[in-house]
């Protein structure tokens, strides 16, 4: 045994008591291999558990102080808001909309974050947007809430918000047919006056097409600053148009039946009486103002979706100055929303808001002095500088 033992001495030596020689045998060496084996396996398992023990702690603790950031955003928003909501949510639809609808609006931290800054924006003043706006608070700090412990950091997609009583998303055939009558009578006007006056006619359409995106943006802008939903006649737009500035992404979950109708069946009466009322081609001119209107309203539904979900055409409308760019319409979306207002093309928008015209600005200096009502977009820190402007023309 001794001298096979000296034959195997260049393998690993294990002990022999029995001979008290260093002896190897190839069982002895196999076990030294899975032992070595099995001890590297355990330093590398006890690395990486050591490892995972580290990124786990900086991990919660970066989650801990994250948590713990969004809800002292949120409960300080949720105190703002409830402040300026305690006096009037009891007796105003919009707030109380605008609470009823927390619990079914969830979005992300980032979305919640930037949603939070718009709203402290908005609600800078108590009366800015009236309940609208001090609603909206609440409703953006509840949401990061929801966020960061409802759903445990996990993205959601945003959800629709609707504040006003009666407002759908559903697609009714009440408002198929209003939005099929309205265009075919649009489209039987206008061959009529063509075929009557051919070149006024085409003049008048041409005018139309103007005075359409100057009409959306005066409209746009009266329905942004002034009214409530009591306002006689126009209530309803006032606080759509309002409420659109605190949950934006609602409009791109409305079809487009669902989108336009409000307006055919204000159109069907006008488009009539101009029809009957006034020669072909200024019939011509108001049923191409007038459906403006309609294609306004739906080009906006556009310019709040992503690209992605637009189809070529329409994109390509967008990229042609047809229809009006995200980019263009997103530049009214920042407080006071003292410009861009008009949302057919946009065209027009650059006219409007540049040195000399101030077209805006001179409007609500007028209606100022006539009334002494203030327009929204001079509430608050940032309308300061506007009201500013405007009272200096």
């Amino acid at each position: 045994l001794a001298r096979r033992a000296s034959r195997y001495r260049h393998l690993s030596l294990v002990k022999c008591p029995q001979l008290d020689v260093e002896a190897s045998t190839p069982a002895a060496t196999s076990f030294q291999h899975v032992h070595v084996v099995a001890v590297a396996v355990k330093a590398i398992l006890s690395l990486v558990g050591a490892v995972a023990t580290a990124l786990c702690k900086g991990l919660s603790f970066s989650v801990a102080s994250t948590i713990r950031r969004h809800e002292k955003m949120s409960q300080g928003d949720l105190v703002t808001g409830r402040h300026h909501v305690r006096p009037i949510v009891q007796d105003h639809p919009l707030a109380l909309g605008a609470l009823t609808s927390v619990s079914e609006t969830v979005l992300d931290i980032r979305e919640g974050e930037e949603m939070v800054d718009e709203i402290n924006d908005i609600a800078e003043s108590t009366e800015h947007y009236s309940a609208t706006a001090a609603a909206a608070a609440v409703v953006a700090g509840a949401a990061v809430v929801a966020t960061v412990s409802g759903s445990a950091g996990r993205k959601k997609a945003r959800q629709p918000v609707l504040t006003l009583k009666g407002d759908t998303l559903e697609q009714t055939p009440a408002m198929v047919m209003y939005t099929v009558a309205y265009t075919v009578l649009t489209f039987g006007v206008l061959a009529r006056s063509l075929m009557l006056a051919p070149a006024g006619s085409v003049l008048g359409i041409a005018c139309g097409c103007v005075m359409a995106e100057l009409f959306s943006g005066t409209f746009h802008w009266a329905t942004d600053n002034y009214g409530s939903l009591e306002t006689p006649f126009v209530g309803f737009a006032c606080a759509a148009f309002q409420g659109h500035h605190l949950a934006p992404w609602t409009i791109t979950f409305r079809p487009f039946i669902n989108n336009v109708f409000k307006i055919a069946r204000v159109g069907l009466p006008l488009t009539t009486s101009a029809a009957l009322l006034l020669p072909p081609p200024l019939a011509a001119f108001a049923a191409t103002t007038f459906f403006g209107q309609l294609l306004a309203q739906e080009f906006h539904r556009w310019s709040h979706t992503p690209s992605s979900k637009l189809a070529p055409w329409q994109r390509w409308l967008q990229s042609i100055g047809v229809a009006v760019p995200c980019a263009e319409h997103c530049r009214h979306h920042k407080p006071p929303f003292a410009a861009h207002y008009c949302i057919l093309s946009g065209g027009l928008n650059p006219l409007l808001d540049s040195q000399p015209v101030l077209f805006w600005r001179r409007l609500e200096a007028f209606f100022f002095r006539l009334t002494t009502v203030e327009p929204n977009c001079w509430k608050g820190e940032r309308g300061a500088e506007i009201r500013e402007c405007a009272l200096s023309l």
